[in-house]
């Protein structure tokens, strides 16, 4: 059984001899728990999203780490059937992960300064400047709402990789836009951002030459304008001009599964009939089905009933430095999946070999804090005393 159920990839104990051991370690595929066919949006932000669509202005999501916030771009590409390819057949929002030196001309392009000047001087005359210009998520987006002959009028093909579906230029189409934490910008940029959604043109001064017009590129289709996504974590507040131009919406944590009154659903968000819960978000990704378990003792629930349990008492009495994520409880049960799959039926924690796995697994998986962790034997015994209301 303990074999099972702590694999020996690695003892700590110095070099193993066995040869070739990296051939027996298991495979990861990070996409298990992120692919966008398995996103379960709560009612409230599918409203949200239609209205965001039907308006044509930008969705700012707000929400805590690892709640689904970015994730809803990558959902929306793939409802909408945004292209893809054999190398990467996943369709996949065109992304721009905002920095605290971001500028709002940094969502359109980049030019490499450095290079350019590092190249005139080895190559005299022969340093095109297009040769150093990248495109970024919204540059990108307007170039493929143009389509291949207006970018190829305005000589920009060439800067740009046709073998990435990310950039190739064909017949004109529209992108999801994805702009994750927006927060992170300095406090003026938001706005500038804004800004530059709204009128959908741009210049690239480093392209100009005496004698030549200014490169300006501009999207003037409203049917081809890129259907736009920011998230934040409110590490700061947005200014009220920036929420003003944006359809909003909160991402809570998801309720938990349970009929009112009992102690299963007791969070202040339980969910409304048929609306998405904790449970079967976990179900839908993990493709398990979790009993429901209200009546019975904490220590006697399956594992995937007990893991759902207490995450939940972590997140409402454990008093955590920082209370786990949704994904953070995914990997975790993930993990507790992998362990079983040996095994001919659900574990319980009633054996002493799985509870201790719960434990150990818990400890680095759901904590991620010294202090959080140093107690999790304590937190522990809390939960398995904490029984439901019968």
């Amino acid at each position: 059984m303990s074999i099972i159920l702590e694999p020996h990839y690695y003892s700590g104990r110095g070099k193993d001899l066995s040869p070739a051991k990296w051939q027996k370690l298991p495979g990861f595929n990070p996409e298990d728990l992120t692919h966008p066919k398995d996103y379960l949006a709560p009612a409230g932000l599918v409203s949200a999203v239609n209205v965001a669509l039907e308006l044509g202005m930008p969705l700012l999501l707000t929400g805590e780490p690892g709640c689904g916030k970015s994730q809803l771009a990558y959902s929306l590409a793939w409802e909408l059937d945004q292209p893809r390819n054999d190398i990467d057949p996943l369709p996949r929002p065109l992304t721009f992960t905002v920095k605290s030196d971001t500028q709002s001309r940094d969502l359109f392009y980049r030019f490499d300064t450095l290079g350019r000047f590092r190249a005139s001087r080895r190559d005299g005359d022969n340093d095109d400047p297009r040769r150093f210009l990248y495109f970024e998520a919204l540059g990108k987006a307007i170039l493929q709402a143009l389509g291949s002959d207006a970018v190829r009028a305005l000589g920009l093909l060439e800067c740009l990789d046709q073998s990435d579906s990310s950039q190739a230029i064909g017949e004109p189409r529209r992108s999801v836009v994805l702009i994750d934490e927006i927060d992170k910008a300095p406090r003026e940029v938001p706005n500038d951002i804004l800004n530059e959604i709204e009128r959908m043109t741009f210049d690239i001064p480093e392209l100009f030459e005496v004698g030549r017009n200014k490169t300006t590129i501009s999207l003037q289709d409203s049917t081809m304008r890129p259907v736009v996504v920011i998230t934040s974590n409110r590490e700061r507040e947005l200014p009220d001009a920036f929420l003003r131009r944006c359809v909003y919406y909160h991402l809570d944590l998801p309720a938990f599964r349970g009929k009112p009154g009992n102690q299963a659903s007791s969070s202040a968000s339980d969910a409304n009939d048929g609306d998405v819960t904790i449970e079967s978000i976990v179900e839908k990704r993990l493709d398990i089905k979790i009993p429901a378990e209200e009546t019975v003792p904490n220590a006697q629930k399956s594992v995937w009933a007990a893991g759902v349990s207490f995450f939940r008492y972590l997140r409402n009495e454990g008093q955590l430095e920082k209370p786990p994520s949704i994904a953070e409880l995914l990997n975790w049960m993930q993990l507790l999946q992998k362990r079983s799959q040996r095994l001919t039926e659900t574990p319980h924690l009633t054996n002493t070999a799985w509870l201790d796995v719960f434990t150990t697994s818990a400890s680095v998986t759901l904590l991620k804090h010294k202090e959080d962790q140093e107690r999790i034997n304590n937190l522990i015994d809390g939960w398995k005393k904490a029984q439901p209301a019968s």
